[in-house]
């Protein structure tokens, strides 16, 4: 059993203001393609993680359209790859073995040519011969040189441009991929962030245009109070000063949140300020103990400071008709009978909360187990620091 004594702190004891419950973010989920809605996996009051899918468009063709796009990518990475690897070896041989072929029959050539000539000068070959053996010469020569020419081109591989061609060829074919890619990522519509769902915008079946509504989510596992404070009271309050919350649909629980802003800017009817009081969330079973729209009791810190009597916030037991506390009536320094003690409690203080009557400084309190003590029962408890 864990206690401590009731002090006093130097603070305004604190003011009731009313308030309401706000998700810390809502957000209206939309499409961002047109489309034709096929699943709608989400009900209202569901909670859902970030990037969870809560609505599928009809995406079939855009699925044909990239398997088709992905095989026009296939094909020109291996034209790359084929420009890149060079010519093979066995090609080479063959543009080899075409030269040398010409070149036999070049020197063939040029051998009947001289056989031919000598005949026409003793008058046993004919003119034609001649000519036509001159010609053929000519054209085995010419076809020599373009195989000549191919060997070298061979050898050589194929240029550097016609490489960076097919690489440019293949990366606007990637691009093409990736932008269905992306139309196909935008007919899955994810959560933006955990939190619950409040409303949905649309069914099963239904057409979608471009920025469509599908479903409203609000994370509520921090919510914000927002309180409307009068401008006398308002220059006592500092962002991240802990605020006392009181909720009709969770008496039972101390909730302490921190001021996290003051707007500066006044309701020009009621010459009040909105403030923002943030506020972790409870989550029981999957269903948060605070609800957007609920309302709040924020005990705030203004007013005239003065001495005040305080008890750290685990002594608190709330539930009852009345907050209380469990005194420990001492008989020793570790032994004493438990009492609860009806308490009215003001705001709340680094940790502790006012006490604003019903208890006295310097009385024992029981901090740690109290939610299992009854009136009368002896105790142990380890002596509080003093």
């Amino acid at each position: 059993m864990v206690a401590a004594r009731a002090s006093t702190m130097q603070t305004a004891s604190g003011q009731p203001f009313v308030g309401t419950v706000l998700p810390a973010r809502t957000s209206d989920v939309g499409s961002a393609v047109d489309g034709r809605l096929v699943e709608l996996p989400i009900v209202d009051g569901q909670h859902v993680e970030e990037n969870q899918p809560i609505a599928q468009l009809l995406r079939g063709l855009l699925e044909i359209e990239r398997a088709g796009a992905e095989a026009e990518l296939d094909r020109r990475r291996q034209v790359l790859g084929e420009l890149q690897a060079g010519s093979r070896p066995e090609e080479i041989d063959q543009a080899r073995a075409l030269v040398a072929g010409f070149e036999a029959r070049l020197a063939y050539a040029k051998s009947r040519l001289t056989r031919l000539g000598r005949l026409a000068e003793r008058g046993t070959s004919t003119v034609d011969e001649l000519q036509d053996a001159q010609t053929e010469l000519q054209a085995i020569e010419a076809q020599l040189r373009g195989s000549r020419a191919a060997l070298a081109l061979v050898e050589a591989g194929p240029r550097k441009e016609q490489v960076a061609q097919a690489a440019a060829a293949a990366a606007v074919q990637e691009a093409e991929v990736d932008r269905i890619d992306d139309q196909l990522a935008k007919h899955t519509i994810r959560a933006p962030f955990s939190g619950w769902v409040v409303e949905r915008f649309t069914e099963k079946g239904q057409w979608l245009a471009r920025g469509g509504l599908v479903a409203r989510i609000a994370e509520l596992d921090t919510v914000e109070i927002e309180a409307e404070v009068p401008e006398s009271s308002i220059a006592s309050l500092r962002e991240g000063a802990d605020v006392r919350l009181e909720f009709d649909a969770a008496a039972d629980q101390a909730w302490i949140g921190t001021v996290s802003r003051v707007v500066p800017q006044a309701d020009l009817l009621s010459r009040s300020f909105p403030v923002r009081i943030r506020l972790e969330n409870r989550v029981v079973d999957g269903v948060p103990a605070i609800k957007g729209g609920m309302l709040a009791r924020a005990w705030l810190p203004v007013g005239s400071a003065g001495m005040v009597t305080v008890v750290p916030k685990d002594a608190l037991v709330l539930g009852g008709q009345r907050p209380l506390v469990f005194c420990i009536d001492a008989t020793d320094a570790t032994h004493g009978t438990v009492r609860p003690v009806e308490v009215s409690l003001g705001a709340a203080v680094e940790g502790h909360v006012a006490i604003r009557a019903g208890l006295e400084p310097g009385a024992i309190v029981v901090t740690r187990g109290n939610e299992r003590l009854r009136p009368g029962m002896q105790v142990t408890f380890a002596p509080p620091a003093e």
